[in-house]
């Protein structure tokens, strides 16, 4: 293990607490803003900046600022982070305009390479402010350091917030509830919480050698793991012979186990081999392993195969993209230490900088990249499935109207408008589809196209044959019932008519059966002609055959045996 940093490196504790009670303050802010909907909330072009800056520079500086070269640190932590704003400028433009489309897909897409990328980015903080050539040994050390000291500070958070809900509960009990008022208002959490990683950060790391022993800890736990995560490496590719790839395209994942296996089998490596020392395992094992991995290129290109056929058939899609740059880096730190082993034999690891240095430069280029118009994923992908309609591959009916307003952002939502513009009067199912798009793959009964259930030929009625209200049917579609028949592909419908109040007119009961279970919507007609949804209940007990029964069994209206009982505007009824 490298030489400890000893304690005085931290900058002073009020300097620490500063920093934090600023963080505090800003979070608090833009979260109250958020809270209200007022500005600059709903103007993403500078609420996100502002989130990004607010997140990121003040722990930048917990956990990378010291004693000496503060100034420097400070421009050069401050410049990363000010790149970084930008790029969230970019960011919330792709979420304009606000409220109009989903923006999960496009915050998870900014916010995890974000982590990563300041993750990596802190690594070089230290050196850069010093003015010298990055130590591979050092940023091995620091990585494993500031992994533990921020996930222990946040741990720490989560205690004291623990420890004040069960404070304020217990004053509760006994009639005084003024803790507990306190201890949930977020003016009071946002300051105090941050103060407290602060705080956590600056007390980890002064414990230098207690955070070395965990990180030597969990190197222990890969140490076992590494050789078994290359043994079913080994194991796998010699079973492809015999079995060949179709079994492995057929089960729709086939990419993602083999990027999961190859992502496992390069994080334990690294965290067991490190630059010069002692090999950590017997010289037999370390060139059973040695093997092992050069052998990891393989699986990388065959993910890459695998993706290749997707797109081929399918075209890029986000997760697409995604996955082919997570591909390709994988791909290159295989072959990095392929080619370190074919040249190096057994002391291949001494060399280990000579590739993930680079790397983890090329990984925080295309971060930065990726959330910038120079690689947005989002056109790229919003391109490519436009062009497999415009090649006649699709229908434009066929587009995954879904998949573009969750995860392709302001250039799918502004394409969509004009496909409901161009539509709407010669194609209105076309233009309805664009407007109100259903996620294709969880309607298995409506065929092409992605549509909603058709109730008059994809239910089964009872007692047949009627009509189903057009007005009814619209009001169906979004009932307990029919959407979760859209999620169960071996799902059955069940529409009932039946007086069920006595008063003329009918009501309606649709029901979801399903791995013999039982879903059902009631529908009952207001006065104004407008349809309520009323929840039903089956009753208690198994159910042998629930599809025969739906199907087959005679249908009557049975009285409770008990009323309800009524009491002002309180209404009681006997339970089942």
């Amino acid at each position: 293990m490298e030489a400890q940093i000893p304690a005085t490196a931290r900058p002073h504790l009020r300097l620490m607490l500063l920093i934090s009670l600023a963080q505090g303050l800003a979070l608090f802010l833009l979260w109250r803003a958020g809270s209200n909907e007022v500005w600059p909330s709903q103007t993403p072009l500078l609420n996100f900046p502002l989130w990004t800056l607010a997140a990121t520079l003040p722990l930048s500086l917990l956990l990378g600022l010291e004693s000496d070269h503060q100034r420097r640190t400070l421009v050069i932590a401050g410049g990363f982070c000010a790149v970084l704003s930008l790029l969230a400028a970019y960011i919330g433009w792709q979420a304009t305009p606000w409220g109009e489309f989903p923006v999960e897909s496009i915050l998870a897409a900014y916010i995890l390479p974000l982590i990563l990328a300041c993750f990596l980015a802190l690594l070089f903080l230290r050196p850069l402010a010093e003015g010298r050539k990055p130590d591979y040994g050092e940023i091995f050390t620091d990585s494993w350091r500031n992994a533990l000291v921020a996930g222990l500070s946040w741990a720490l958070a989560l205690g004291v917030t623990a420890v004040l809900m069960l404070w304020g509960e217990l004053f509760r009990v006994i009639g005084i509830e003024f803790f507990i008022d306190l201890f949930t208002e977020d003016w009071f959490l946002f300051p105090v919480l941050s103060v407290v990683v602060g705080l956590g950060i600056y007390i980890f790391r002064g414990l230098a050698r207690v955070i070395d022993g965990i990180s030597s800890l969990l190197q222990g736990l890969m140490w076992l793991l590494l050789p078994l995560a290359l043994t079913v490496t080994v194991l796998f590719l010699a079973a492809l012979p015999f079995t060949g790839l179709e079994p492995l395209w057929d089960t729709g994942s086939g990419t993602s186990l083999l990027m999961a296996l190859n992502l496992f089998a390069l994080f334990t490596l690294n965290a067991v081999y490190q630059q010069g020392g002692r090999e950590p395992y017997p010289a037999m094992l370390h060139r059973l392993l040695s093997i092992a991995v050069a052998m990891l290129p393989i699986i990388s290109l065959l993910a890459l195969y695998g993706l290749y056929l997707r797109v081929d058939q399918y075209g890029w899609t986000v997760a697409r993209c995604w996955a082919l740059l997570i591909s390709l880096l994988i791909t290159l730190f295989s072959l990095g230490y392929a080619s370190g082993i074919i040249r190096l034999r057994e002391r291949w690891t001494d060399k280990l900088s000579s590739v993930n240095l680079p790397m983890s430069v090329l990984t925080i280029g295309l971060v930065l990249l990726l959330n910038s118009p120079l690689l947005d994923f989002r056109k790229i992908s919003l391109a490519s499935q436009q062009a497999r309609v415009e090649r006649g591959e699709i229908a434009l009916e066929q587009f995954d109207f879904f998949d573009a307003r969750e995860n392709m952002g302001r250039p799918a939502w502004r394409w969509m408008l004009e496909v409901i513009e161009e539509h709407e009067e010669s194609n209105p199912e076309l233009a309805r589809l664009a407007l109100e798009p259903v996620r294709p793959d969880y309607v298995s009964r409506s065929g092409p196209g992605g549509q909603p259930i058709d109730f008059e030929q994809d239910v089964i009625h009872r007692p047949a044959p009627f009509t189903v209200p057009e007005a009814l049917r619209g009001e169906m579609q979004f009932s307990p019932a029919a959407q979760t028949a859209l999620y169960e592909p071996d799902a059955e419908l069940y529409l009932f008519q039946a007086d069920l109040n006595r008063d003329g007119n009918p009501e309606y009961v649709l029901i979801c059966s399903f791995d013999e279970a039982l879903i059902a919507s009631g529908f009952r007609q207001e006065a104004n002609g407008a349809w309520r949804l009323f929840p039903m209940f089956p009753s208690d007990g198994p159910i042998s055959d629930p599809n025969r029964t739906l199907s087959t069994a005679p249908m009557e209206i049975v009285t409770p045996e008990f009323s309800n009982l009524q009491i002002g505007d309180l209404a009681f009824r006997v339970a089942d």
